[in-house]
């Protein structure tokens, strides 16, 4: 049972370090466009989509962090993330 937590928890650490970097490399280049186009609306699509795509790596590890530790405090986290990144995909579909 320690190898199988232990196993979820590398996963659920990996899929948060993914998440970060897919936002983080998002967010450069969304400013690197920015300042060589000056065009506000490519960005924003840009940031709006890497942003979603982070936070479905957080989702995961939400939900793994679920499974590891079943509180109420797990749960109210893993649909905050889910409502944040439905709001971040109502958001990218206004804008496209």
């Amino acid at each position: 049972m320690d190898l199988y937590r232990a196993a979820v928890d590398v996963l659920r650490t990996s899929q948060l370090l993914t998440g970060s970097v897919v936002i983080s490399i998002g967010l450069a280049q969304a400013a690197l466009r920015a300042f060589r186009n000056r065009s506000t609306h490519l960005v924003a699509r840009q940031v709006l989509t890497d942003v979603a795509l982070g936070l479905e790596f957080f989702i995961g590890a939400t939900i793994l962090n679920l499974i590891l530790n079943p509180t109420w405090a797990a749960v109210q986290t893993t649909a905050l993330t889910i409502v944040v990144r439905k709001l971040i995909t109502l958001s990218f579909n206004r804008i496209a």
